[in-house]
């Protein structure tokens, strides 16, 4: 059983990329199998290698960081992806959350942090920067409250749509099983 971790870097600045080679190689159990500088190398190299963990900068060239997390997302690749970025703002952040990224990590966090995600995300958690945690706090306490019967107001037909949407089922095919028009 092989419990190394195989991880692909992509940032178009080659002192970022050869510094997290460095810090992560010091790992036994993480493994650089390949780099990128670009959004569109990045894309090649993680469809191509299947790594376990891509950590992807926001600014890239080609395409960006984000982009490349939406095909990933799209294509369907199991990856788990970090990004890897300086921008602190929350918009970039919540972005990043709601395209998928298991990962929002600081480039001048702590290397241990850098570390720490990379072993989390491999093992299906999420891992934010110590830094950006207010905002997860913010988006909470911001969050409107649902009232915990709202399904109990749906009548049985309606309950049974619902349930069927959820299965990805189409008007027609719904329509088709409830007996039913569109």
């Amino acid at each position: 059983m092989n419990d190394e971790i195989r991880l692909i870097i992509a940032d178009d600045h080659p002192i970022v990329r050869q510094g997290l080679r460095q810090v992560i190689e010091r790992e036994t159990d993480l493994k650089v199998i390949a780099e990128a500088d670009d959004g569109e190398a990045a894309l090649t190299e993680i469809e191509e290698h299947k790594p376990e963990v891509a950590i992807l900068d926001l600014d890239m060239p080609r395409m960006d960081g984000l982009e490349v997390l939406r095909r990933l997302r799209e294509r369907a690749e199991k990856v788990a992806v970090i990004m890897l970025t300086v921008h602190r703002e929350e918009a970039f952040f919540a972005r990043a959350l709601q395209l998928g990224a298991q990962g929002y990590i600081l480039k001048d966090s702590a290397l241990a942090d850098i570390v720490s995600g990379i072993r989390a995300v491999a093992a299906g958690q999420n891992y934010v920067s110590p830094l950006l945690t207010s905002y997860l706090f913010q988006q909470k306490r911001s969050a409107p409250e649902a009232e915990p019967n709202d399904l109990e107001k749906l009548t049985h037909a309606e309950r049974q749509v619902l349930k069927l949407i959820a299965e990805y089922k189409t008007n027609h095919q719904i329509a088709d099983q409830l007996c039913i028009s569109p």
